[in-house]
C-alpha cells in the first residue's frame, strides 16, 4: 500500500534514451512509495533487456505497467504545478524554487519533470513548467546521472512530507490556466499593449508570475471577471471619445 507522503507528486521522465535509467526509475518509485509516475516519449527499448534487469521484485511489475504519454502537455494537464529539473541555465531557464522548499511552497498535484540525459528539457517543455529547480552539486562537475537526480529529489521530498495531512488549497490544473492566459492576451491587445511591441513577450513573463503564485479556480474566475470589466470600460471610453 502506497504511503500518503508522495501521493501528490508525479515524477515524469521525458525522452529518456538509456534503458537502465528507466529500470532504475521504476525501482525508485517503489523505494519511495510513489503512486503516480510516467514516461513521456521514451526514446529507447525498456520493455525488455537491461531495463528489466535494473528493476527487481515489485519494481519490475511497476516498470511493466508504467503509463506512457505522447507529450508532456498531456502528462501534466491535471497538475497544478510543473517543476522542471535542469542544470542548464539561460534567460528562459531561471531557477525559481529550491528543492528544500518545494513541498512547503507547492500545494496540490505537482509534476516532477526530468529531461533527457544529454539535452535535458527542450524550450517548449520548459515553457510548460511553472517552476525550474537545480540540484546543488559541485560547480566543477555539476551534472548528475538521470536516475541519481530522481533519487535525490524523491528522497528529499519523502523527508519533507509528513504522513499527517495538512490543509491544502485546491489549485487550478494547468489545462484550466490556458484559457485565462488567452483572455489576458486579448485584454492586453484591447488596452493597447501591442502598440509598442510584441504582447506575447510581456505575456510570457506574466504567465510565469501567475504560475509561480498558484491560482485556485476561484482566482481564475476573479481574474477573468477583471479582464472582462477592463475591456468593457475600454470599449465604453472609445465610444464616448
Amino acid at each position: 500500500m502506497h504511503s500518503p507522503r508522495l501521493n501528490r507528486f508525479r515524477p515524469l521522465l521525458v525522452g529518456t534514451k538509456i534503458p537502465e535509467n528507466i529500470g532504475s526509475f521504476a525501482r525508485l518509485l517503489e523505494n519511495f512509495e510513489v503512486p503516480e509516475a510516467g514516461l513521456v516519449m521514451p526514446n529507447c527499448e525498456w520493455r525488455e533487456g537491461v531495463a528489466q534487469w535494473m528493476a527487481t521484485g515489485t519494481s519490475k511489475e511497476r516498470l511493466n505497467s508504467i503509463p506512457v504519454h505522447d507529450s508532456l502537455a498531456n502528462a501534466v494537464a491535471d497538475c497544478q504545478f510543473v517543476v522542471g529539473f535542469t542544470a542548464r541555465a539561460g534567460k528562459n531557464r531561471r531557477m525559481s524554487i529550491r528543492l528544500e522548499d518545494l513541498a512547503a511552497k507547492l500545494d496540490g498535484k505537482v509534476a516532477l519533470v526530468f529531461g533527457r540525459e544529454d539535452f535535458c528539457l527542450l524550450a517548449d517543455e520548459v515553457e510548460l513548467c511553472t517552476h525550474l529547480c537545480a540540484l546543488d552539486t559541485s560547480p566543477g562537475f555539476p551534472a548528475l546521472n538521470l536516475s541519481h537526480s530522481v533519487a535525490v529529489v524523491l528522497s528529499d521530498l519523502y523527508r519533507q512530507e509528513s504522513d499527517s495531512r495538512r490543509g491544502h488549497l485546491t489549485y487550478a490544473p494547468t489545462e484550466e490556466m490556458s484559457p485565462m492566459f488567452e483572455h489576458l492576451r486579448t485584454m492586453m491587445i484591447r488596452v493597447g499593449l501591442d502598440r509598442d511591441g510584441n504582447p506575447d513577450r510581456m505575456l510570457g513573463r506574466l504567465k510565469k508570475i501567475f504560475q509561480r503564485a498558484g491560482l485556485t479556480r476561484e482566482d481564475l474566475g476573479l481574474l477573468r471577471g477583471l479582464f472582462a470589466r477592463v475591456m468593457a470600460e475600454v470599449e465604453a471610453l472609445k465610444r464616448d471619445s
